[in-house]
C-alpha cells in the first residue's frame, strides 16, 4: 500500500467558496492529497479516503452547513 502516482489525475483544487469536504472532495492520508473521487478507497493506493474532517470543531461546522443546505 504505497502511492503509485495515479491519484494525481484526480487531484482536487481548493474551492473558492466553502470547504473541501463541503464540495465533495476526499482526502487520502497515504498519498497526502485531496481528490475528486466517488469511491470509498483511493484509486492509487487502495487506502480508505476520509470524507469528513478529523477536528470536532470543523465536523460540527460541516454538519450545520450540510443540514442547512438540505432544509432549503
Amino acid at each position: 500500500m504505497s502511492c503509485k502516482g495515479i491519484c494525481l489525475r484526480y487531484k482536487a483544487k481548493k474551492p473558492v467558496s466553502g470547504g473541501r469536504y463541503e464540495n465533495g472532495q476526499k482526502r487520502c492520508q497515504m498519498c497526502d492529497i485531496f481528490i475528486n473521487w466517488d469511491g470509498i478507497h483511493c484509486p492509487c493506493c487502495g487506502y480508505r479516503t476520509r470524507g469528513v474532517p478529523r477536528n470536532v470543531k470543523w465536523k460540527k461546522r460541516l454538519r450545520t452547513k450540510m443540514t442547512g443546505a438540505a432544509q432549503t
